[in-house]
């Protein structure tokens, strides 16, 4: 008789521990346009380090450790990226995340302070400025518009949007989800409503995609205006989690009484488990949300249908998207 031995259990302390130089190595080449500079040449580090602007022994360091990482390849003197690296963080890609890292740079200060944030249930990052912070809002934009161009899809898919024909984005950023919808969708019209400094990137967006006459913007505070009239359905994406329940559940009110009978409002976030600590990525993004709000979290699905209910809607339930999204969708309709 034989029996199976078991792997070695990996320590969880080193396996936390281990992430963040690796994580800094590619944040650091991001910003400093390394994987774009390279494309699909082989350069050396002299060549990259000319075109970057940077001193050529530490771009050598900084590329030996993405040589490293498996995140770069090298032969010889000669630098190339990965096939990883070419689709996901060259400019231009279709797949291109580099601007999601970047947001992870903008990130970092924070989170290096997350003691203080759980000791004084504040928050410790600072608040975005759309005037003199451009380039961080622009980049969370892009962000959430790299991530979207993954997901999106997966959405259109998932929610069923046969006959209806006013969606109002709220909180829409980019517009990437509307734009999908509309695609997807023949009849339907939308409305992406964001701060004024976010509705001039998602014109921009907007306008790549060629759905300017099918989508509008308007510019707005969702805490300070209306969610208009005569909407089938309102899309809160990526909104609640950055909020407490109490306001939760104001933005959820409006979209009620912005809904035509029979109307949908859709949640859209990446859930945690009911008992808070599953699966990890919405652990750690309550944390993200901790570090940057001070109320913000990862909400469950019964979370959320709680939060419908208390306003009106009935008949909630949770969607979850296929794979690879890792976000679901909590839909309920106004009677």
């Amino acid at each position: 008789m034989t029996t199976e031995r078991q792997a070695p259990r990996r320590n969880p302390i080193n396996r936390a521990l281990g992430g963040w130089q690796p994580a800094a190595v590619v944040m650091a080449a991001n910003k400093l346009d390394f994987f774009t500079t390279i494309g699909g040449e082989a350069l050396s580090a002299e060549e990259i380090a000319s075109r970057c602007d940077t001193h050529p022994r530490p771009t050598q360091v900084l590329l030996n450790a993405c040589v490293a990482l498996g995140v770069l390849e090298k032969e010889g003197e000669l630098y190339r990226n990965s096939p990883e690296a070419l689709q996901i963080l060259v400019r231009g890609k279709p797949t291109f995340m580099g601007d999601g890292i970047a947001h992870q740079h903008d990130l970092w200060q924070a989170w290096g302070r997350l003691h203080e944030a759980v000791r004084t249930n504040r928050r410790v990052g600072e608040r975005f400025s759309h005037v003199e912070q451009g380039d961080v809002h622009r980049n969370f934009i892009l962000a959430m518009h790299d991530r979207a161009m993954l997901d999106a899809p997966l959405l259109a898919e998932g929610l069923d949007l046969t006959g209806r024909r006013q969606l109002f984005d709220a909180g829409g950023g980019p517009g990437t989800y509307a734009i999908h919808l509309v695609k997807r969708y023949p009849g339907l019209r939308a409305i992406v409503f964001d701060l004024p400094a976010t509705v001039e990137i998602a014109k921009e967006v907007i306008a790549e995609f060629g759905m300017s006459d099918l989508i509008t913007t308007r510019a707005g505070d969702y805490f300070k205006d209306d969610f208009g009239q005569g909407n089938d359905v309102v899309l809160l994406s990526a909104i609640l989690h950055s909020i407490g329940p109490e306001r939760s559940k104001v933005l959820l009110s409006k979209a009620y009484d912005s809904l035509v009978s029979g109307g949908e409002v859709v949640v859209h976030e990446g859930l945690i488990g009911d008992d808070g600590t599953s699966p990890l990525r919405a652990v750690l993004f309550s944390l993200n949300m901790l570090v940057n709000t001070g109320e913000g979290q990862s909400y469950s699905g019964t979370e959320v249908m709680g939060l419908m209910e208390e306003v009106g809607f009935v008949e909630p339930r949770v969607v979850g998207l296929s794979e690879p999204a890792r976000t679901s969708l909590v839909i309920a309709t106004k009677p």
